[in-house]
């Protein structure tokens, strides 16, 4: 099991309370990390995606794709919203407060910009990921898994 986090503090978390496990901890962005072709059968992301534009979501999501064995899986729980509005709301203000603090493009600045749930099954499907489906939802909070088929 590998786990990749920016907060050093969580991986120490994770080491603590799974000392038996054989656990690879990577302190870093996994948007750098190389996480190898063919290398696993899930991978699971938590709470992280709805701060990135939709562009560099593609971009991890090919990455999780080449990542994974085939018939392998994606599982996402995420903040996702249900209308385009809410969507367009959340990237236009984080695009305003960008500009107003002089937040240069493609520095990570932690705002929330969720997706629609379509969209962000889109997102995956742009990555190759086929079978994606929503499969389960308490308020905000959103379960999508994506497979990587022949």
């Amino acid at each position: 099991m590998t786990g990749i986090d920016l907060t050093k503090a969580m991986l120490d978390k994770l080491k603590e309370k799974h000392p038996d496990k054989a656990l690879k901890l990577i302190h870093g962005s996994y948007f750098e990390c190389d996480l190898g072709i063919e290398q696993y059968d899930i991978a699971i992301s938590f709470q992280t995606m709805h701060h990135f534009s939709h562009e560099d979501k593609v971009q991890l999501y090919t990455k999780i794709y080449k990542s994974l064995k085939m018939g392998g899986q994606y599982i996402e729980c995420d903040y996702m919203v249900e209308l385009q509005e809410q969507e367009d709301y959340w990237y236009s203000t984080n695009a305003k407060v960008r500009e107003e603090l002089h937040i240069p493009a493609g520095a990570f600045y932690h705002y929330d910009t969720p997706c629609t749930i379509a969209n962000q099954k889109k997102l995956f499907q742009l990555a190759g990921f086929s079978q994606v489906k929503d499969v389960w939802r308490k308020e905000n909070t959103t379960i999508v898994i994506g497979r990587k088929q022949k």
